[in-house]
């Protein structure tokens, strides 16, 4: 078709008419470039790329020199280097083998058959299992507008309650409460309950300085906080976590730590992280925040609706779409997302947030999907 003959084709509708087929005509071109294309992944919530060399090449050092040889079994090193970072004691500091570890092995400590743990729902799905593994019962609190809301947690605490567990900022949501709401949190429980606040995707939060929330452990001896070298790190592989409580806490950090430690390799790449890897977190962290600000500024044209983010990751709804169907339509785009069904609310789908081709891809195959524009 020549180029008059294309406009001539428009010379009998009226503009509605123009634009619809123009329209249409552009859904399909996206459809067939997205074709071309290869599928992107960002189902998972663990970072893509690779630590740094020099963090890999610790792991190896140690596997190569001491894989015969049982690691520290405390630790000492990475304690040591963790209580300067965050200016605690290096007794209030444990190392596990990752953050979702000591967490059960904290619901395992602190629960007993028939009481209640008490969390924020939809949140880390881990959260009930570890209730059930200790034969409590979980006590799911509906968020309000997509947070946890501290009042609602606090009246959903009984007599039975020992355990309120927080994901900060929240998986899957990437909502966020602020130290001063944790801090009320936190004053507002039992003197038989524990506060524990999961802070896997904290570097990713812009809300307020890093350990604003790890601060408050001194004021409360019951408040445990846990943190992960799986997400922003790149270490998920090595399964490398750990959790700071209180001065008056150690009785209990004691009891989940690992009877045997964590690996050498492990402790390898978590000392040689915590030495040389800040330039690369910042660079991942100025990465995300970026991105995060430009899908969400994109979102505001199309008929999409999420919450504000302070992870790296959006958690997307569609009126009118279930979860699964758009998880399906975003997967026939080219782009795989979390379905929100198993994270806890079948409306819903969770994107993990990545560098700017990611961002593109996910506008793209959501304007493709919902009729919405980039």
């Amino acid at each position: 078709m020549g180029l008059l003959d294309y406009y001539r084709q428009f010379e009998d509708m009226d503009e509605e008419e123009v634009n619809r087929r123009l329209r249409q005509r552009r859904a399909r071109e996206r459809a067939r470039a997205l074709a071309t294309v290869e599928r992107i992944d960002l189902s998972s919530n663990e970072w893509p790329e690779l630590p740094g060399a020099e963090i890999v090449n610790a792991a190896i050092a140690a596997a190569r020199g001491r894989v015969n040889d049982y690691p520290d079994r405390l630790a000492a090193q990475v304690r040591a280097e963790l209580a300067r970072r965050h200016r605690v004691e290096p007794q209030q500091v444990v190392v596990g083998n990752g953050a979702a570890e000591l967490l059960q092995a904290a619901a395992l400590a602190l629960l007993s058959p028939g009481d209640e743990l008490v969390t924020a729902w939809p949140s880390y799905p881990l959260y009930p299992l570890m209730a059930s593994r200790a034969g409590a019962r979980p006590v799911p609190v509906p968020l309000a507008g997509g947070r946890a809301d501290v009042d609602a947690l606090l009246d959903a605490v009984g007599g039975r309650t020992r355990v309120v567990v927080l994901c900060n900022p929240n998986d899957p949501t990437g909502t966020y409460l602020t130290a001063e709401e944790v801090d009320r949190l936190a004053a507002g429980l039992p003197e038989d309950a524990h506060l524990l606040v999961d802070e896997a995707f904290v570097q990713f939060q812009d809300a307020e300085p890093q350990d604003a929330v790890l601060r408050l452990v001194d004021r409360h001896p019951r408040l445990v906080v846990f943190r992960t070298f799986s997400k922003i790190h790149g270490l998920a592989g090595l399964r490398a976590g750990y959790a700071v409580g209180s001065s008056e806490s150690g009785r209990l950090l004691d009891s989940i730590a690992p009877a045997l430690g964590v690996s050498a390799l492990a402790q390898a790449a978590m000392s040689q992280a915590l030495r040389t890897g800040d330039a690369e977190v910042d660079r991942r962290r100025r990465l995300v925040l970026e991105q995060r600000a430009r899908l969400f500024d994109a979102l505001h044209d199309m008929p999409v609706d999420a919450p504000p983010s302070q992870a790296s990751f959006a958690w997307l709804r569609t009126p009118g779409l279930g979860g699964a169907e758009l998880a399906a339509r975003l997967e026939r785009a080219g782009v795989t997302v979390a379905p929100g069904g198993p994270l806890g609310d079948e409306d819903h789908v969770r994107a993990s947030i990545r560098g700017a081709a990611a961002t593109d891809r996910l506008l793209e195959a959501l304007a493709a999907v919902t009729g919405g524009r980039t």
